[in-house]
C-alpha cells in the first residue's frame, strides 16, 4: 500500500457484538485519540464507514436507534437467524429442529439465506454514492475470494459494495462479484485483520476484539454444531497469528452475547465503552515517543513481529 499511516484501529468480525466498536471509537474520540486509518473485518467494516463519516458528529451515536443508518440496518432482520443455543422443552426443541431442517433444504438450493436483492439496497442505502476514496478518516475493508484463495482489501471504490463484501457471511449473505472475484466475509482468514494495518505501514496499532474463544461448546449434534464449532476453532488460530502483530488488543467483554444478539445492540455500545475506558493507559502509552524508540530497537534487533517482509505477497488482493 501506497501510503503510510501513523496510528490505526483494526475493528474486527462478530456481527451484534460489533456494536462494541462503537462503544471503543466514540469513548476514543473523546480522548482525542482519532486513528489515521481504519481497517475493519465484516461488522467491524460497518462501525469503521460509520466512524469515518460521522466522527464530527460522534455524540449522534449516543442515541443510535434515532439514526437512519440503524433504522436500515434493522430492515434486514438478522436476529431471526439462530443456528445455535439450547432450547428448552419438546415444543421449543421441535420446532427449532423443522426450522434447521428447512433452512438446510434452502442453502442446498440457493447460494444463501437472504437474496441478492434485497440485501444490496440496504448497502446502497447506507452508504448511497460515497467512495472509500471520499472518506475523511481513510477505511480498508477486508474480504477473501472464494475464486484465488487470497485475502482481499478493498480501500477504493463504491463503498456499499466493499462493505457487502466485507459481510457476506457465507450461508446467510450471497457472495459479491468483484470483477473476476468471488467475495465473502473477510473473517474467513482475517477475523481480526491486524496484517492489514500493517501492510498499510501503521507505526502504532489498536485492535478491538470482540471475539471469544470457549473452549468448551457444549454437544455436537447437528450439521450446523459441528459447522459453526469448526469455523470458531480455525478462526481462533488466524486471529492468535494476526494479534501477535498488534501494539494493543482491546477485549470487550460481552459475556454469552451472541453474533444475532442485535436487540442487545445498547449493551454491547456500553461494553465497548468500558472497555475502552479501562484501557486508555496502555492505548496511549502505545502512542508516546519511548514505544516507538523501543519499537525500532525491537525492529533493528529482528525481534519485532510487524514487519511486512514476514507477509507473503502472494496471499493477499490490494484493490
Amino acid at each position: 500500500m501506497d501510503k503510510k499511516y501513523k496510528n490505526a484501529i483494526v475493528l474486527g468480525g462478530g456481527g451484534a457484538k460489533g456494536f462494541a466498536h462503537l462503544g471503543v471509537l466514540t469513548t476514543l474520540e473523546k480522548e482525542g485519540l482519532r486513528p489515521d486509518i481504519l481497517c475493519g473485518t465484516s461488522a467491524g467494516s460497518i462501525a469503521g464507514a460509520f466512524y469515518s463519516l460521522y466522527a464530527e458528529r460522534i455524540n449522534e451515536f449516543e442515541n443510535i436507534e434515532e439514526t437512519y443508518e440503524f433504522k436500515v440496518l434493522k430492515g434486514m432482520k438478522l436476529d431471526s437467524v439462530d443456528f445455535e443455543g439450547d432450547k428448552e422443552g419438546f415444543f421449543l426443541k421441535t420446532l427449532y429442529t423443522v426450522k434447521k431442517k428447512l433452512l438446510l433444504v434452502r442453502m442446498l438450493r440457493d447460494n444463501a439465506l437472504l437474496k441478492k436483492e434485497d440485501v444490496e439496497p440496504v448497502f446502497k442505502n447506507l452508504f448511497r454514492d460515497i467512495a472509500f476514496e471520499q472518506l475523511p478518516v481513510p477505511l480498508i475493508a477486508v474480504a477473501f475470494d472464494i475464486v484465488s484463495g487470497k485475502d482481499v482489501y478493498i480501500k477504493t471504490g463504491k463503498l456499499w459494495k466493499g462493505i457487502l463484501a466485507s459481510c457476506s457471511i457465507p450461508g446467510l449473505l450471497p457472495p459479491v462479484e468483484y470483477g473476476d472475484m468471488l467475495l465473502i466475509d473477510g473473517g474467513i482468514t482475517n477475523r481480526l485483520p491486524v496484517k492489514c494495518a500493517v501492510l498499510a505501514g501503521a507505526k502504532s496499532i489498536t485492535a478491538v476484539d470482540v471475539n471469544r474463544f470457549h473452549s468448551s461448546f457444549g454437544e455436537l449434534n447437528s450439521v450446523f454444531d459441528i459447522h459453526m464449532r469448526t469455523d470458531a476453532l480455525i478462526s481462533s488460530r488466524f486471529d492468535l497469528y494476526n494479534s501477535r502483530m498488534a501494539d494493543f488488543i482491546v477485549k470487550p467483554d460481552l459475556g454469552d452475547m451472541r453474533w444475532n444478539n442485535f436487540s442487545r445492540y445498547r449493551y454491547a455500545i456500553e461494553k465497548g465503552r468500558e472497555a475502552a475506558k479501562a484501557d486508555l493507559p496502555g492505548i496511549k502509552k502505545t502512542k508516546g515517543r519511548m514505544y516507538f524508540y523501543r519499537k525500532r530497537v525491537r525492529k533493528f534487533m529482528g525481534s519485532e513481529t510487524t514487519d511486512t517482509t514476514s507477509i507473503n505477497p502472494e496471499e493477499f488482493i490490494i484493490l
